[in-house]
This record gives structure tokens, sequence and C-alpha cells, in this order.
């Protein structure tokens, strides 16, 4: 069959910028998956991994020799002699030493690991890298905050620039012990989203509801003393996986190549959304981003249901008098949960059968651009349960707590019409209902 090569469309030099900020991410995360944290020091040094950023290292050095050079100030013999500087290093050189100087050679550092801050500071003209450097500026608190959740070392790239360089120049053994009281402890791979990205004038803080810490965990959980087995368990005779399109399979949301897991962060929303998702990568319509998880408990068991999610059975229904079983995230859960309301979302909930159990996902439902809030629809059912809340979305077609319950009163009311005008023993019509609430996350403080 012939193929024909398809052009792709031009990439404007903003576009461009923000996605050289997502591949630092990216080749962070990749940094830490690979191992990187979880090697010596010597290890480290002599990896493959570590050689670009001795790279950028050894031009930063060049930087302040160039320095020293143009302020007649001397360095110690050993080092990189100045003859070894050419026009093009000392345009690369600067630019490192620039981004130490504006940045802090912490920052330095850690950007020393990714592939695409050294492509973008060799390839970019100089208008393009200012871009760069603006944008890296408004992203460092996240930066940092990214690059330290994951354990990675940024203290070994000074050590090694240091031994070079004489403290009358710059003490880079002072310079670590002055950043060591901003060390965050390694943080496991399930609990990667435990803090959340401060505003400009806020302090790091844990994610927590009334008071309590809210911990992160990799899938369902429930009590042995509530539930004689897993109720998320399905028939696997004849259920098919969503996934692999099997009966009866192992498949795992947190391994399935179809589940995007994307790179996003908890971050302080503006005005009084609270904690919000910020994605860290473009997302396009029709992703399968992640399962919602938490406790599984009965709905009558539960009197808060701010983070209460029903735990759907897809194709079939559940009976009009069976209790409903709800994923309750409220103290046990992962990022998902933080996610914010909106009148015109970005995602969606999806039931469906991934290996043998019931599974809540999030879809997306649009093309979602870096750096950008991720929202879900709650459901009516969510005003319903609240006097006092008001929808925080801002959206042209927003409708505020009040609408949106008027909306639903109306709906449950056509529902039970619907129901006891029908005979005994009529299937009922499809929805998460249970006493004709459905059930959503609420808003989170």
């Amino acid at each position: 069959m012939k193929t024909f090569e398809v052009s792709p469309e031009p990439v404007s030099d903003g576009e461009l910028i923000k996605g050289t900020v997502a591949q630092i991410y990216r080749d962070f995360h990749d940094a830490w998956s690979s191992g990187m944290a979880n090697v010596n020091t010597m290890e480290r040094e002599m990896s493959d991994a570590f050689i670009g950023v001795r790279e950028v290292m050894d031009f930063a050095l060049f930087g302040l020799k160039h320095k020293a050079l143009e302020s007649k100030s001397s360095f110690p013999r050993g080092s990189p002699n100045y003859g070894s500087i050419t026009p093009f290093s000392v345009s690369v050189c600067t630019r490192f030493t620039g981004v130490a100087e504006s940045h802090g050679w912490m920052m330095l550092s850690m950007l020393a690991y990714s592939n695409a801050f050294r492509n973008a500071c060799y390839s970019y003209d100089q208008a393009s890298w200012a871009r760069l450097i603006q944008l890296i500026r408004q992203n460092h608190v996240s930066l940092e905050l990214f690059f330290k959740v994951r354990g990675l070392d940024w203290q070994s790239p000074l050590q090694y620039i240091g031994r070079l360089v004489p403290s009358a120049v710059f003490s880079f053994n002072g310079y670590i012990q002055s950043q060591a009281s901003r060390e965050l402890p390694a943080i496991h791979h399930d609990n990667l989203h435990s803090y959340v990205v401060p505003s400009s004038d806020g302090s790091l803080r844990r994610p927590s509801y009334q008071g309590l810490l809210q911990l992160g965990i990799p899938f369902n959980e429930y009590d042995p003393n509530t539930f004689a087995q897993d109720p998320s368990l399905c028939n696997t005779n004849i259920s098919i996986c969503a996934s692999c399109g099997n009966h009866g399979c192992d498949c795992e949301p947190a391994s399935c190549d179809n589940v995007t897991r994307p790179l996003v962060e908890l971050n302080h929303c503006s005005g009084n959304k609270g904690t919000g998702v910020r994605s860290l990568q473009r997302i396009r319509k029709g992703e399968v981003l992640d399962e919602y998880v938490g406790e599984l408990k009965y709905a009558s068991a539960l009197t808060d249901l701010t983070y209460a999610l029903e735990l759907e059975h897809p194709g079939l229904e559940r009976a009009a008098n069976r209790d409903a079983i709800l994923i309750d995230a409220q103290l046990h859960g992962n990022w998902t949960r933080y996610i914010n309301a909106s009148c015109n979302p970005s995602l969606k909930f999806m039931p469906a059968i991934v290996g043998r159990r019931y599974r809540m996902m999030i879809v997306a439902t649009r093309d979602i651009d870096v750096f950008e809030e991720l929202t879900i629809g709650y459901g009516a059912g969510y005003w319903l349960n609240s006097d006092v809340q008001v929808c925080e979305c801002n959206e042209p077609d927003c409708v505020d707590g009040a609408a949106a319950r008027k909306e639903h009163v109306q709906e449950m009311w056509q529902f039970l019409i619907k129901r006891n005008s029908q005979p005994k023993g009529t299937p009922q019509p499809k929805g998460n209902t249970h006493q004709g609430l459905k059930y959503r996350p609420r808003k989170k403080a």
C-alpha cells in the first residue's frame, strides 16, 4: 500500500518554547525512572546520563573563566586554559552562566539533567532563548519541586565544578550548605503528588483534609470487615477487559500502555478553587489518563461525600434497593481527586472493566495544552449536597450552585415519576443513581 508523507503543521515559537519546558519535566522524570536517584555518587558521575550534566558544568566553568579573563582575575592552573574558549563556546557558556546568575547554581545543576535544555542552549537564537529563560523563571518553583520530589541529585554537579573553582571566585561548598535547608525527602513513586506547588507568596505544603494528611495509594482499597471480597471484582467469564480485549487478564491501569498517566502537578489555584491539577504535557482528546482510586465503602456508611464517586458497573444496572459502593478518596487516593470542577470540562469519568475489576477511569474530552488546568464535570448531585457551594470555573456558560440544584431536583423528580409509573420489575434506566443522587467529588478546601 502506498503511503503519503504528511507535512507537519507549522509550530509557533511560543508552542516550541512551551514544548521545550514540557520536555524538561519529562527529562527529569526519565532520569528518575532510569534509577539516577538510587545510585552512589561515583556510579552516577561515570554514567552516560551524567555526561551531559558534566558538559553543562564545564561550559559554566568556561563562563566563569571568561568573566575572569575580562576582569583580569585569575584561575588556578589545571583548569581548562583560555585558548580552548571559541566564539561558539563563549556564546554557549555565557548562557549557562547567565542561568546560574539569574536562577541560581542549584537550578542550573537541575536543568543540566535535561537534554532538551542543553539542545535549546546550543540551537536557539537569542530571542527564543530569552523567551525560554522567562518561561523557566515563571515555573522555577514548580521545576525545583518536580526535581527534588524525585530525589535527584543537584549537589554532585556543583561539587564537580567546585573542585575547579577557587573559593575566592565562588564558594560552591558554602552555596550547597546554604541550600541544604530547602531539601525535601525523596517520595515513593505512588506519592509523587504529595506536595502542592505554592502561589508566588505562599509556602510549600502537603495536601490535607480537615487537618489530616492525604496519602497516595496506587489502587482501590477495601475493609475486609465490611466486604467479604473485593467489591470491584467482576465476573471474568463474561467481562472483557477494555485495555486488551481478553477475559480474566491481569491488566492494571498503572501498567497498561494505553493509559497515559501524564505528568501533572498539584498547584494552588486562584480564587476559592483551592488545590487543582495542572498538566505538564500535551494531552490529546480520547486519551485515558488514569484511574480514580480510593477506599471502597457503602454509600450508607458515608456522611461526607466530598471525595466520593460511585463505582459504576458498565453494562449492568444496580438494583434500586441495593446500597451503592463509593470510591472515597478523602484520605487515601491519587492525584485525580484534586481535579477541579468546570462547566466546560476537559475530562470526564468513564466506567470500565480493566483486568478483573470495575474501574472509574479519567478520559480527555478535548486536546489539553501544556500548563493548562485539568477540569471535570462533578455532576448536578454535587451541588445538591450543599447550600453554599458556588461554581468557580468562570466559564461563559457557568451555572452557579442554585441553578445546578434546581436542575438536579427537576431531574430527580422526573426520574421518580417515571420509575413509579412503570410496572414492577421493569429495568431501570442507566445512570449512577442512588436514592436520586449522583455522587461526584466535591470542591476541595
